[in-house]
């Protein structure tokens, strides 16, 4: 009997969930104050659960992790270099939002204000955020906290959906939370955020929305966990199926989509240094193969797929289109200041922004979101997860003060790969 448990706690896939575990210990306590505080600025951050109502908040938290961390770096020599290429991130999206100022100041003066509140709520917030990055144990604890913070909230959402499966609808619900501008959203044991329901083969699941503020965001930020998490150190395929099944939960036919498509980058396209020659054309060859199974899987797949979608929700999908269809015409007929138009849903992915924001705001989007994979020159571990995001807001959510994303962002490059070589350990200005 002793024997049987012990070739249990041996086996794989136990032994690397007992190894995240101690990673996750390391990771809490490598966080600090500046951490923690980053990883609680999050929660009040857009596009975050909290964040259209407390975005001022999060810059609040953001700005005391950085000045906590100047004062403990007080009088230390910080090496510049392996962090500058970090920069390219909040200065390209100071850039982009200094654009859209001076856009609104010429098209709609009247919603300057708003426009500035944001820009400071951004670019504040990664500047903060890049201070506490500066240092390889900081960022790596922080994308690490990042992953975990997602796996928590997946796990919740699958007992969520366990109990609803055995109980009925509503199995758990004990509260209400105010989530982004929709209002107050159920909560249901343990911390399920969910909104509306779905049902699959006759059985109804909840709509999970966990720390995002609408399914979508959450898609985003289950694909970036997963591409993160060897990156981190993570290599449990249980958190990871935790993880897919999270995202399956939030039925985002685009965040189902994106993950598709980056999962068969990461595996078949990006470059790998262990491959040479014949082998990784071959490789490359069947990637691509596979993005148009991909492409295929995403339109057709059912309940998650875009033509199951039209069936469910073809109005959500209608305007989305009108505002994409928007920004095409804006970038024939007027790329820097847009068309006058009242089409809803304006912004609401980069396409449209060139309507709403104009074609420079777009093109700085894109470099803050996929210079610094250039920069750093042979794809590593990381560029999968940023994919990710800059897909995201390619074709389904709005780049706009979404701070949380860019910040991400700026911690998955800084992430890149410091667990494999243990430098986080050996230099902690690497």
């Amino acid at each position: 009997m002793l024997d049987a448990s012990r070739a249990i706690s041996s086996s794989a896939p136990w032994r690397s969930l007992h190894t995240d575990k101690l990673r996750i210990r390391t990771a809490v306590s490598e966080l600090g104050a500046p951490g923690l505080l980053i990883l609680l600025a999050l929660f009040f951050l857009r596009p975050n659960l909290f964040g259209e109502l407390l975005a001022p908040l999060g810059l609040t938290l953001a700005a005391g992790a950085a000045a906590v961390e100047l004062m403990s770096r007080r009088g230390q020599q910080i090496p510049m270099p392996p962090v500058r290429i970090l920069l390219i991130v909040p200065v390209c999206v100071g850039l982009a939002d200094a654009w859209k100022l001076v856009r609104f100041y010429v098209t709609m003066p009247e919603q300057l204000y708003a426009v500035l509140q944001d820009i400071l709520i951004t670019v504040g917030t990664l500047i903060c955020v890049y201070i506490v990055c500066r240092t390889a144990q900081r960022r790596l604890a922080l994308g690490r906290g990042f992953v975990i913070v997602v796996v928590l909230f997946s796990i919740s959402y699958v007992l969520t959906a366990l109990m609803w499966a055995a109980g009925g609808i509503g199995s758990g619900s004990y509260g209400a939370i105010p989530v982004g501008n929709v209002g107050p959203q159920p909560i249901f044991f343990p911390i399920s955020v969910a909104e509306s329901t779905q049902s699959v083969l006759g059985q109804t699941f909840p709509r999970f929305t966990g720390l995002g503020r609408e399914p979508g965001w959450m898609a985003m930020y289950c694909a970036a966990a997963y591409f993160m998490c060897p990156m981190v150190g993570i290599r449990s395929r249980l958190l990871k199926v935790c993880l897919l099944v999270a995202l399956a939960g939030t039925w985002s036919t685009a965040g189902f989509g994106v993950f598709v498509v980056v999962w068969t980058y990461d595996i078949f396209i990006r470059s790998r240094p262990d491959w040479v020659g014949g082998l990784n054309f071959l490789r490359r060859v069947t990637g691509l193969a596979f993005l148009g199974g991909a492409a295929w899987v995403a339109i057709n797949a059912p309940i998650l797929g875009l033509s199951a979608k039209q069936t469910q929700n073809g109005i959500s999908l209608r305007e989305r289109e009108l505002a994409t269809e928007a920004g095409l015409q804006a970038l024939n007929e007027s790329p820097f200041w847009g068309v006058s138009s009242s089409i809803r849903q304006l912004g609401i992915n980069l396409i449209s922004d060139i309507e709403a924001s104009g074609l420079p705001f777009v093109i700085l989007i894109t470099l803050a979101l996929l210079l610094p994979a250039v920069v750093q020159g042979r794809a590593r571990q990381g560029h999968a997860a940023v994919l990710a995001l800059f897909l995201t807001l390619l074709t389904s959510q709005p780049a706009g003060a979404s701070t949380w994303v860019f910040a991400l962002a700026l911690i998955a490059y800084g992430c890149r790969d410091l667990t494999r070589a243990n430098s986080a350990v050996r230099d902690p200005g690497v």
